[in-house]
């Protein structure tokens, strides 16, 4: 072979060895499929942890809200429940509180309400110091305020009311929630009503129809305007006594006075230091207090006297009732049976019941004073004059 022959075949394997190889269609297809299948699985794996970490996510929010919504259902059923329970205990407790809402508690010792619901006051609270609101001269602009401020605090009072026109829901409300509906006088004049023992006799009969007029309800108790022991009657007071006695009334003075019944307007810190120091630690309480329209600074006192008496452990506020021990200035005489005519009786009436009835002290007996006679008579019953 000559040289030239060798150069030849020299560059012709050289050609060769530099053209690139030629793939087969069968290589291309696969090489392409794996490319497609690398991109798929990226993609996949974009997804997965861009869309299905959103979707849990989403899922969990899902699953929080339906467990808050159980929750909430869960709490209205257990708050529905605590109520049943709480009404439950209520009725199964009774006993643990009186008709006027008083707890019947000592601390941690129960006392329990007796079988017998006539008993004495002082014998169904053993321990208390039972406190009787009473408020003369209503009803009048003051009255719903005031029977407001009693149903707020659940208190029960005793009203010693005179005639007047306009006021038929006062006097029915003062009866529906519970309260004593009592007579104090028709006119409220002292000198008509202790000119003689009938003019007395006719102002209690007159105001006793029209309360029946007004509520269908005659009522048992009365107080004397300016009290039993008043010195501007022209009339024996055992006579009215007597009177009241055989109609089958029961008269109430008072042994802690507001002293709002002066004529100039008491300060209400004033009147709210008197009660209290008043009440101090009686046992029993009867209150002397005003509503007219010419008192607003009493309806002031009320809350305060009240919530002040509530902290204590020991009060029970009670209307007046067959059960009420009776406070008196001028001695009761003997029970209606046995009553004797005024010419048999002696000179002293006799107190009936020891142990049932309480003479106030000399300072709570306010007696009306003859100069206060004519105011009486010249104001309007809510104007008011002492008691």
């Amino acid at each position: 072979m000559t040289n030239k022959e060798n150069i030849n075949e020299v560059n012709t394997q050289e050609s060769v060895q530099a053209a690139p190889a030629q793939e087969s269609p069968a290589r291309k297809e696969f090489r392409r499929k794996r490319v497609k299948r690398i991109k798929a699985a990226l993609l996949f794996l974009l997804v997965f942890f861009l869309v299905v970490p959103n979707l849990l996510c989403a899922f969990l929010l899902y699953k929080l809200y339906q467990m808050n919504k159980s929750l909430n259902l869960l709490r209205e059923e257990i708050k529905i429940s605590q109520t049943e329970i709480e009404r439950r205990t209520k009725e199964t407790t009774a006993v643990l509180v009186d008709e006027y809402g008083n707890p019947i508690n000592m601390g941690t010792e129960t006392v329990e309400l007796p079988d017998d619901a006539n008993l004495p006051d002082e014998e169904r609270y053993p321990g208390q110091q039972l406190v009787y609101l009473t408020f003369d001269d209503g009803p009048g602009k003051y009255t719903n305020e005031i029977l407001d401020i009693l149903k707020e605090h659940n208190v029960k009072a005793t009203f010693f009311v005179l005639a007047a026109d306009g006021y038929d829901a006062e006097y029915n409300r003062i009866i529906a929630e519970g309260h004593t509906l009592a007579m104090h006088s028709y006119t409220h004049r002292y000198s008509e009503i202790y000119s003689s023992l009938e003019a007395f006799e006719n102002d209690i009969n007159s105001l006793s129809a029209f309360l029946v007029e007004k509520t269908g309800v005659r009522p048992r108790f009365y107080r004397f305007p300016g009290g039993s022991s008043n010195d501007v009657a022209h009339v024996d007071t055992a006579d009215m006594i007597h009177f009241l006695t055989q109609e089958g009334y029961v008269y109430y003075d008072w042994n802690v006075s507001s002293e709002d019944a002066s004529k100039e307007l008491k300060e209400t810190n004033t009147i709210v230091k008197n009660v209290l120091n008043g009440i101090g630690n009686k046992s029993n309480s009867v209150v002397l207090l005003h509503d007219s329209a010419a008192k607003p600074t009493t309806v002031e006192a009320l809350p305060i006297i009240i919530e002040t008496l509530q902290k204590k452990e020991n009060v029970v506020f009670l209307p007046i009732t067959d059960r009420t021990r009776q406070v008196y200035h001028v001695k009761p005489e003997l029970p209606q049976e046995e009553v004797k005519a005024p010419e048999e009786r002696s000179e002293e009436p006799e107190a009936r019941s020891e142990g049932v009835y309480e003479e106030a002290d000399d300072e709570n007996k306010e007696d009306a004073k003859p100069e206060d006679v004519q105011d009486a008579a010249d104001e309007s019953a809510d104007e008011g004059s002492e008691d």
